[in-house]
């Protein structure tokens, strides 16, 4: 690392250590080149089923996840009423969200160093990729004693405000987590967000555009929670149409470790490069 605190590299073989170190470190940056890779949905001309139900209880790496609802109890900011259920497009996609929730993995007691994780999926916010296991990070980062929070953002459609709902349910999450921490073995103080694509684009927003905890949390204890996560990592954060000054980085931003392919058409590098010399 220079001066800056930055790190330039070229392969994401080092990412989860430098993810889980962030609370030590500034901001990082790391660039690929990828290959093309086929979507699941056209590997071997097979048809993809749809409508399957989902099953977020499955146990990854050994660990049964706790499912949480994360506005139990009271309605989500632009919730809507009696829309149809989700469903996995037989890819391992999950559409059609309109409730929210987390599936927490946490790594056996006496194991738990204390580090939480929530993380978002990509998917342009119309589906979410591999959300069981948080994309393969379940693997990876709870044998190091780190708990992963998948999260269960909402989508378009039914949503019509995409954006906003899955800001607030990103915001809801960090502080759920911070409510929880104590009885899951967290520190509230180390609690960061890790997001692909549109993921990524949902954690900008709630990194940009902060909001104060109220003092008073209308009989909700969460509320009462910061929602800034520690410490986050931004994985070819997507821009969704928007220019990188939509995204005015404060004074406080937490660490960040940054990651983009240089041929990536979808979150272009240049977005992502941005988004770093503005950290």
């Amino acid at each position: 690392m220079d001066g800056k605190r930055s790190l330039r590299v070229v392969s994401f073989g080092g990412a989860a250590v430098a993810l889980a170190a962030l609370g030590a470190a500034g901001m990082v940056f790391a660039q690929a080149t990828t290959a093309p890779v086929k979507p699941p949905a056209a590997r071997g001309g097979r048809p993809v089923p749809q409508h399957m139900t989902p099953d977020y209880t499955v146990e990854v790496a050994g660990i049964k996840p706790i499912v949480m609802p994360l506005w139990e109890g009271r309605d989500a900011p632009g919730q809507i009423k009696n829309a149809p259920p989700e469903w996995d497009d037989g890819t391992g996609r999950i559409r059609g969200v309109t409730e929210p929730a987390i599936i927490v993995y946490l790594p056996p007691e006496g194991h738990r160093n204390g580090v939480a994780i929530v993380a978002c999926m990509g998917g342009s916010y119309e589906h979410l990729t591999k959300l069981v296991g948080a994309d393969e990070t379940v693997k990876t980062f709870v044998p190091q004693g780190v708990a992963i929070i998948s999260l269960k953002y909402r989508l378009k459609p039914p949503s019509t405000h995409v954006e906003d709902d899955a800001l607030a349910d990103g915001r809801r999450a960090v502080q759920v987590v911070r409510y929880h921490a104590k009885e899951w073995g967290i520190d509230p103080h180390k609690v960061g967000m890790s997001g692909w694509s549109a993921g990524g684009n949902l954690i900008l927003n709630q990194v940009t555009h902060p909001v104060e905890p109220p003092h008073v949390g209308d009989g909700d204890g969460v509320l009462v929670h910061s929602s800034r996560p520690d410490f986050v990592g931004l994985m070819s954060p997507w821009p969704d149409a928007h220019t990188p000054d939509f995204y005015p980085i404060p004074k406080d931003a937490p660490p960040a470790f940054i990651g983009n392919a240089e041929d990536d058409r979808t979150a272009p590098v240049t977005f992502a490069k941005a988004i770093g010399e503005a950290w």
